[in-house]
């Protein structure tokens, strides 16, 4: 008996983590995809303007 209540403790885990997991990678995903999405409104207003698109910090950086 000791050994399937141990087995059902760890599914029971083993599937919590899953459902944990998936709920952090949408929200992540959720949230990079707005970043990019008000980044390109962004550069589209620029771009309506007659400016270049602003840099990314990583590209900035990588030109000094």
């Amino acid at each position: 008996m000791n050994n399937i209540a141990t087995s059902l403790v760890k599914l029971a885990v083993l599937a919590a983590g899953a459902v944990i997991g998936t709920l952090v990678a949408r929200w992540l995903e959720e949230s990079l995809t707005t970043r990019a999405e008000e980044q390109s409104e962004r550069d589209k207003t620029r771009y309506a303007q007659g400016l270049a698109p602003l840099q990314r910090n990583v590209e900035a950086q990588g030109e000094k």
